[in-house]
């Protein structure tokens, strides 16, 4: 693993990461700030911060996130503290636990969805 420390290079500030098309990734994320996906990943994503899914992207993993906003694939549990936002393109196969659920329409949603408050966010920051 690497790391990129250039002026002002605080791990606390709020960043970008891309995983773009052509990127095919297996294992943990974890990240502070925004992931945008637009590649290929399987395995588990975790951050109390926010995930951009793009149309391209393919996912098959355990998601834990502040805030999901979809366009793509999604083969796996979601867990977000804050907000789930599912764009028309979205295809979501698995469960779904947020306080707040915005669906456009001509998502595709097979699963369960379980609409949380408080007791998500605390849940989320103990883990």
């Amino acid at each position: 693993m690497w790391r990129w420390k250039g002026n002002n290079a605080n791990p606390n500030t709020t960043s970008t990461s891309v995983v773009d098309q052509g990127c095919d990734l297996e294992g943990r994320i974890t990240f502070v700030g925004t992931l945008v996906l637009n590649g290929k990943f399987q395995g588990e994503i975790r951050s109390s911060g926010t995930l951009l899914i793009g149309e391209t992207a393919q996912v098959q993993a355990d998601v834990q996130v502040g805030v999901l906003i979809g366009s793509g694939e999604v083969r796996g549990s979601i867990i977000a503290s804050e907000r789930v936002e599912l764009k028309g393109t979205a295809r979501i196969f698995g469960d779904i636990v947020t306080p707040v659920l915005v669906l456009e329409e001509g998502v595709i949603f097979d699963g369960h969805c379980k609409m949380k408050g408080d007791e998500l966010r605390v849940a989320q920051k103990s883990s």
